[in-house]
């Protein structure tokens, strides 16, 4: 999985993050990339799938501590919505 760059203590807090957020979304989805933007505030962006579906989720925050709870935030909806799509998709 795509990580974002950082000090060694940087990698390994988005290391904690992805498997907080795999623990979330569940084992059978496939975390493809964590992405963290800047500009006015942080955005943590989480990009995975499950089967042929592919979603993104985003959280934001003034750290990355509140970016990771509003991503959080995020999964609990997102998951109900990749899990929909999935299914959608496989139909013949």
């Amino acid at each position: 999985m795509k990580m974002p760059e950082g000090s060694e203590a940087e990698r390994h807090y988005y290391q904690r993050v992805a498997e907080d957020c795999q623990q979330l979304l569940g084992p059978e989805i496939e975390l493809r990339a964590l992405e963290l933007a800047g500009g006015p505030g942080v955005v943590l962006r989480l990009r995975y799938g499950l089967g042929p579906a592919e979603w993104t989720s985003e959280g934001h925050g003034e750290t990355v501590i509140a970016a990771h709870a509003d991503l959080r935030d995020e999964l609990v909806l997102d998951r109900i919505r990749l899990g929909v799509r999935a299914m959608v998709k496989q139909r013949p």
